[in-house]
């Protein structure tokens, strides 16, 4: 499709977005974007496949993970509307098989959308991703359904807590919300999101068959290894086909992305109504930063209320995400799992098409930057004492070399969200040193205890 974005907007974006590629050394990416409604623009960049370089297109199929969830939500609420179920229902009334019960009451169906039931992760995902793509054998038996319930029923002494108490995110409670799904429409959970849901988008080329990751302009998925991408099986698991096994293009996700910017409806297909399909995007647990609601997460981004999921299966990743607003959509679809993972683009190409800049507003973007500026090699007068500043697992880590030894602390910002000139060092006494950068001149003067250090 012609890009009907400004022109200034447009450079800048794929400035960004090729900048992630070569920095994260993902091979390829597609992106799509939404303004008011209407696609104004559809971009690959980078390769879909290395071995023949075979560019990524706008129309590349991509695994998009747990970004299926939402489809599976709706699903969900489609039949409630329908009267068919209650998402207060427990789980039990429509799956005989499920032996869980919660600390004070039934697991619902709310409980599962939510990632609220208590229920920690079972590994489930892990295990089945792992061993597809030949990473890692954990000797857990999942071969099929009957494997399954037989490993979710035997985590009862697993439940944390009463549901609702706190947010754990859970890939079997989805694969139990196909389920339901199946069991209630009498369809398979993948013919149901097909009949009702593909089709009237006309999202054609999208579905869950293995084989659609061996049509044209499809995706090679590659796990990055040592930071080099190299090409993998694709993960199937008909049995997560709920939590994360859609496929799909950016281009036919945008029609998705229309109908949850439009309330339910898109050129005249209405599959739910504008208040059900309110209820997917409201927040209904807290997750740290966020509020959960049913498939989608919302929050604060470059100003704006963004509802919006990620998905990864480790050799591919995903974005959908809309401005509460619905001025912007955005759908990304990447052929490994790189850092920073898709959302956090997505995030950056919200403060891009707002006229922001990502690397102040979006805080990955902003802590990366200032610690771009802080890290590397430091000495004090003459020489006579050196550090080392490092990234360390989002914070900086202070290594101070001398002939007896070297010394580290872990430096904390006393500004966590946007970090700036000054940090806490915590000591085995439960005090905390400061440190304190000054870049105001020239170069990046360090201080710490009673030493002052030059970057070099």
């Amino acid at each position: 499709m012609d890009s009907s974005l400004d022109e200034r907007t447009e450079r800048r974006l794929e400035r960004f977005v090729g900048e992630w590629l070569t920095n994260a050394n993902v091979p390829g990416v597609s992106v799509a974007v939404l303004e008011d409604g209407e696609p104004v623009y559809a971009g690959g960049f980078g390769s879909r496949e290395l071995t023949t370089n075979a560019p990524a297109t706008p129309d590349t199929l991509y695994g998009i993970a747990s970004c299926t969830k939402s489809f599976t939500t709706l699903s969900i609420l489609m039949l409630a509307e329908d009267g068919r179920l209650s998402v207060d229902d427990p789980v039990t009334d429509h799956l005989d098989r499920v032996e869980l019960h919660g600390v004070d009451g039934e697991i619902t169906l709310h409980d599962l959308m939510t990632h609220s039931s208590g229920l920690p992760s079972l590994g489930v995902s892990t295990v089945l991703l792992y061993r597809l793509t030949d990473v890692e054998e954990y000797g857990v038996p999942l071969g099929g359904r009957d494997d399954f319930y037989r490993h979710l029923n035997g985590a009862q002494d697993e439940i944390a807590g009463p549901a609702g108490e706190r947010f754990m995110y859970n890939n079997s409670g989805y694969t139990l919300l196909g389920e339901v799904v199946s069991t209630v429409s009498e369809r398979r959970f993948d013919e149901f999101v097909a009949d009702e849901i593909l089709r009237p988008l006309e999202m054609t080329r999208s579905g869950f068959d293995s084989d659609l990751i061996e049509a044209d302009d499809a995706m090679t998925p590659h796990a990055l290894i040592d930071g080099q991408a190299e090409p993998t099986p694709y993960p199937h698991r008909p049995l997560s086909y709920p939590a994360g096994g859609l496929i799909a293009p950016v281009t036919e996700l945008m029609s998705y992305l229309r109908l949850q910017m439009n309330g339910g409806s898109v050129d005249g297909a209405e599959l739910v109504s504008s208040d059900t399909l309110a209820r997917a995007h409201k927040g209904h647990q807290s997750d740290d930063h966020r509020e959960y609601g049913y498939g989608w997460s919302r929050e604060t981004v470059a100003g704006r209320t963004v509802i919006g999921h990620g998905g990864s299966l480790g050799v591919s990743s995903s974005y959908l995400g809309f401005t509460e607003d619905g001025q912007y959509g955005v759908a990304i679809g990447a052929n490994t799992t790189p850092e920073p993972r898709p959302p956090t683009v997505g995030h950056g190409l919200f403060a891009i098409l707002t006229g922001q800049d990502p690397y102040t507003t979006v805080p990955y973007f902003a802590r990366t930057r200032r610690f771009d500026q802080l890290t590397g090699e430091y000495e004090s007068y003459r020489g006579i004492k050196t550090a080392t500043v490092e990234e360390d697992a989002g914070t900086l880590r202070l290594t101070t070399h001398g002939a007896l030894g070297d010394q580290s602390s872990v430096l904390l910002p006393t500004s966590p969200e946007a970090p700036g000139s000054t940090f806490e060092a915590p000591t085995m006494s439960g005090h905390r040193k400061p440190v304190e950068f000054d870049t105001d001149g020239d170069g990046v003067d360090l201080y710490h205890d009673r030493k002052r250090y030059h970057k070099r």
